[in-house]
């Protein structure tokens, strides 16, 4: 009886701190579905660069895949563009090549070769030769000749190059004359005053300087 008693006053003395334990116990948090962050879009640099684009005498090689070596040995040619602008392939005729880029150029061709039932999936590879490209200064300056063309050449800076004017050469109406035609005609006077004016020089100009 006794032990009896000892035992219900230990539960009794206990069972406030049980009671305190269970409330101490943390409840479970229930765990949010994570939400999918979108992935980060990176753009592609566009380059804005000058990208080289081919011109009035221009040469490049073209190779031919997808079909039969022997058949495509006939196009397999280096190719100048020629004073149109154009070149002449094999089957196709005459394509248009002065101021497209080498892929812009090989896009066109598969698209012939398809269009004209010659081939079914030709895939076209175009390497342009890395020639040096001129311009000519003639006429009334100390040195005529032909210079290396650079993105940065300028009429008057071409000029320059030349020496300058000679004793008898005009500083007006200079001639530029581009893909057979004038392009323009310009005071060299005005435009030493004003740079912003000077017209940037195209591989293939030539210039002429009244005498």
């Amino acid at each position: 009886m006794r032990h009896s008693f000892s035992l219900f006053l230990v539960l009794l003395t206990a069972a406030p701190a049980l009671h305190a334990q269970r409330l101490s116990v943390p409840r479970a948090v229930p765990v949010q579905p994570a939400v999918a962050t979108p992935a980060a879009s990176f753009a592609v640099p566009v380059n804005n660069g000058t990208i080289a684009t081919l011109r009035t005498g221009d040469i490049f090689e073209m190779r031919l895949s997808g079909m039969p070596a022997e058949y495509a040995s006939d196009f397999n040619l280096q190719y100048t563009v020629g004073s149109e602008g154009t070149v002449s392939v094999p089957l196709v005729g005459e394509v248009r090549a002065a101021g497209l880029t080498a892929s812009q150029l090989e896009r066109e061709v598969e698209s012939k070769l398809v269009g004209g039932k010659i081939f079914t999936h030709p895939t076209v590879l175009i390497n342009i030769a890395q020639a040096t490209r001129y311009v000519s200064i003639s006429g009334g300056v100390r040195q005529p000749q032909r210079l290396q063309w650079s993105n940065d050449l300028t009429l008057s800076s071409a000029i320059g190059n030349c020496a300058g004017l000679s004793d008898f050469g005009s500083p007006k109406g200079i001639r530029i004359i581009r893909e057979g035609k004038i392009f323009g005609m310009f005071n060299l006077t005005e435009l030493q005053k004003d740079p912003a004016k000077d017209p940037k020089l195209l591989p293939g100009d030539q210039v002429v300087v009244r005498e």
